[in-house]
């Protein structure tokens, strides 16, 4: 699949292949057939080409349109630059850090995210562009007042296996966001591999999850790799996503279990029927035998789990409609490598490959590992090895059918509701509070999101309440990142070097349970 090499390569083989097929939508606001997406972003191109910006630049997007955030993505492409979505629910403080760090040549802004770019609030609606030398304009505007040219939309000069295509911010090791730079030859390693997902032109995706993550655009691009669309659903209440589901646009579905749970109980669910559904993927947790059995009858489509990270482009394991058929023991697991992807477990501490069965750090060999991470060179190197293997942080063991089982994470990170939380950029701000000498932070478990965040604090004179601690971190961080309960205790557990013991403090919260994260 030659059209495959670049995103912008995509959309002008479906934009002329199939013009009138829908391409994005976001559900009742806006959309795009490929060949009026194709259209506005080449517009778009060439008017940020006017102004300079060009191969190996960033252009950032911050809203919650997955349509304008679509025109960015292929007009950065176009350019051969790099486009980078950033999370809409950050600070200011914390955006500032990222913009820095991402050094954009243009900015794409909803009006209601002005304020996090220090620009004042505006209520009117439009989405705004600043551009290289700090001006602001209508982005409608913009793209209306540029044509495309008889040289676009093809881009020149050709796009290269290692132009930086997308750059998507997360967590790292010291809590601060660190950009994953993922290369052309990255997404297209991703989406030639085989998944048992057969999408096709006519398909319609329904993606519930923000462009900043990679169960977002990712699946934009997988879905515009094969000629379908991508639905993108922001009203994720049982009711609504089951009318979607039942109107007959949905082929594949793109979801959480907890999600999945929310909508087998939901009274109507098994009054209705799903005319075009044929696979539920979902990620993030294990389901459980009741809950798959549950959505095989209510759905009457097949179920796939995939487990991945941003740093992999994407999953690089899967567990197929017939694990979830046979059941048992397995269906707590992630599934089994991905064709094309190499994976094992190691001792994190000396490299040495585990046997069959005992826990250590997992390991992935994929061509869909990112280049690096941007203005980070020892962070790389840490994680990712010259002869290719890439450390995930993620603990688990391999049975003896390469059926992958997650144990803990190495790193700490907290999964709530789809969002990653370093425990230790909310234990810098609980310990900044005068009252508390000493925090912890861990992820427990939430029938809603996976896992949520928890704090354990030692207090001096004074013991504030949960309340007040929470209010204090809400002030610092993004609230995803906040503690959503508070214990006060007299002592935290560290071993002799002084490091906190978590998995003596999670312990008591995941007793019982398959799998120790979420």
């Amino acid at each position: 699949m030659d059209h495959t090499r670049s995103i912008a390569t995509m959309l002008r083989h479906w934009a002329h292949t199939h013009p009138d097929s829908p391409g994005v939508s976001v559900d009742g606001v806006a959309d795009h057939t490929f060949a009026s997406w194709l259209e506005a972003s080449s517009r778009l191109a060439a008017g940020l080409r006017g102004v300079g910006v060009g191969p190996g630049d960033r252009i950032g997007f911050i809203g919650k349109s997955a349509v304008v955030w679509a025109e960015a993505f292929a007009a950065a492409s176009l350019l051969r630059a790099a486009a980078a979505p950033l999370n809409w629910r950050l600070s200011p403080a914390e955006t500032a850090e990222i913009l820095a760090d991402a050094d954009v040549a243009a900015l794409i802004t909803e009006a209601e995210f002005l304020p996090l770019t220090g620009r004042p609030a505006s209520d009117d609606g439009r989405v705004r562009l600043i551009l290289p030398d700090g001006s602001e304009h209508d982005y409608a505007q913009f793209v209306s007042s540029h044509e495309a040219g008889d040289d676009w939309p093809e881009p020149e000069p050709e796009p290269e296996p290692e132009d930086i295509a997308l750059l998507l911010y997360t967590s790292g090791t010291s809590g601060t966001p660190k950009g994953v730079e993922l290369p052309n030859r990255a997404i297209e390693a991703n989406i030639t591999s085989p998944f048992p997902v057969d999408l096709t032109v006519g398909d319609v995706v329904m993606v519930p999850a923000p462009t900043f993550h990679l169960s977002g655009t990712g699946w934009l691009y997988s879905a515009l790799s094969r000629g379908a669309a991508s639905l993108f659903v922001f009203d994720i209440r049982p009711e609504a996503v089951l009318d979607v589901l039942a109107d007959g646009r949905v082929t594949y579905a793109i979801t959480v279990p907890a999600i999945v749970q929310a909508l087998v109980q939901h009274p109507t669910a098994r009054s209705r029927t799903y005319p075009s559904l044929r696979t539920l993927i979902y990620g993030g947790s294990p389901m459980s035998p009741s809950l798959a059995d549950a959505a095989h009858e209510v759905f009457d489509c097949d179920l796939v789990q995939g487990y991945g990270l941003t740093e992999t482009c994407g999953p690089i394991t899967c567990l197929s409609d017939e694990d979830h058929r046979r059941g048992g023991a397995r269906l707590a697991s992630a599934g089994r490598a991905i064709a094309g992807v190499e994976l094992g477990v190691f001792d994190p501490a000396t490299g040495e490959r585990c046997a069959t069965g005992e826990v250590g750090e997992v390991w992935a060999r994929t061509p869909t590992i990112m280049a690096g991470y941007r203005n980070r060179p020892q962070e790389v190197r840490a994680v990712l090895h010259e002869d290719g293997w890439f450390r995930t942080g993620d603990a688990g063991c391999l049975d003896e059918d390469g059926y992958l089982f997650l144990r803990d994470r190495v790193k700490d990170m907290i999964v709530s509701g789809g969002e990653n939380v370093y425990p230790v950029e909310v234990e810098n701000v609980l310990t900044a509070h005068p009252a508390v000498r000493d925090a912890a932070v861990i992820g427990v478990p939430d029938e809603r999101w996976g896992e949520t965040v928890k704090a354990l604090v030692v207090t001096g004179e004074r013991t504030p309440d949960a309340h007040e601690l929470i209010e204090f971190c809400r002030e610092r961080l993004a609230h995803f990142k906040c503690p959503t309960s508070v214990d006060v205790v007299d002592s935290l557990p560290r071993n002799p070097t002084g490091k906190l013991m978590k998995r003596e403090l999670r312990a008591p919260y995941w007793a019982g349970r398959a799998r120790g994260i979420a």
